[in-house]
């Protein structure tokens, strides 16, 4: 029987493609599991509080980036049959300036490192423990543990009457945390660390300056630094801060354009709190500024 050519043409390609198709299957993948991701800040170098708000996990194998997802995330890894010891990294994702939809790779985190062997339909689960990274200058301002010796002392809004407290009736952890508390007779408090720090980037460089802290409040609030030039003028540069809840929050802010762009050769921390109309006694804790730069 003769085949028509139209018909042995299709013939032709249906084989091909079965066979192309048959060759270039899928591997199946192995599987890594980031259940969660912890910090410990180390005591012995007086870096403070272990607190970390770390939402995301960041992991790659092999330098190959797996991409970014919420903790409690499953990533499929495609192994490369010629590569029997895997390098694993995680690094830690967090919300940059308290805002969910800037989710970044925490600079002063270092992260995860292990060699493993992983395999194909298999899924290994990581806990890693994270820690600062050990180039990174970390600079307690205030944890309020020690009353004779605070820090935000500068006032700024000429009211000796407002101004940034200890106190131990709501405590993050520890003994003490901080209180700002304004009223119909005192609406501003704005209050800036009485040290003033230097060489936060090297010259000419950009390189990461973040401010931690934990905090709880039922009014706004705004955190920057004061940047003063070899002029003898200063500027008020506030970053952001912090909206109304009611449970103690961590916050990362990013100041390293602001610190940048002003080209000061000296910075201090600002905190400003304002009476607005809708919140009677307006109450602002915080507990554990931290000041991080490279």
């Amino acid at each position: 029987m003769l085949i028509h050519p139209s018909w042995f043409f299709i013939l032709v390609l249906s084989i091909f493609f079965t066979a192309c198709i048959k060759d270039n299957s899928p591997s199946i993948p192995a599987y890594i599991h980031i259940e969660n991701i912890f910090f410990e800040a180390d005591t012995s170098l007086g870096q403070g509080s272990s607190s970390s708000a770390i939402t995301d996990a960041w992991p790659s194998v092999d330098g190959q980036l797996l991409g970014a997802n919420n903790l409690g995330a499953t990533f499929p890894v495609i192994l490369d049959p010629n590569v029997s010891n895997n390098a694993l990294r995680i690094s830690a994702g967090i919300k940059e300036n308290g805002i969910g939809n800037t989710r970044i790779i925490y600079p002063f985190y270092e992260p995860y490192l292990e060699v493993k062997t992983l395999e194909a339909g298999k899924i290994d689960t990581f806990r890693p423990v994270l820690r600062y990274d050990t180039s990174a200058t970390i600079l307690v301002l205030e944890d309020f543990e020690n009353p004779n010796q605070l820090l935000f002392t500068d006032d700024q809004d000429g009211n000796s009457n407002t101004e940034l407290i200890h106190q131990n009736q709501d405590v993050f952890e520890g003994n003490y945390s901080g209180l700002i508390v304004l009223d119909s007779a005192n609406l501003d408090c704005t209050v800036a660390t009485s040290t003033h720090y230097y060489n936060l980037q090297p010259t000419g460089t950009a390189f990461p300056v973040y401010l931690e802290l934990n905090y709880k409040t039922n009014t706004p609030f705004q955190i920057g630094v004061i940047a003063y030039y070899p002029s003898g003028s200063s500027e008020f540069i506030y970053k952001g801060g912090g909206n109304a809840n009611d449970s103690w929050k961590k916050i990362y802010f990013n100041l390293t354009d602001e610190v940048y762009s002003s080209a000061a050769n000296e910075f201090a921390v600002v905190l400003r709190a304002l009476k607005y109309p809708d919140t009677e006694q307006p109450l602002i804790y915080l507990d554990n500024i931290k000041l991080l730069h490279f």
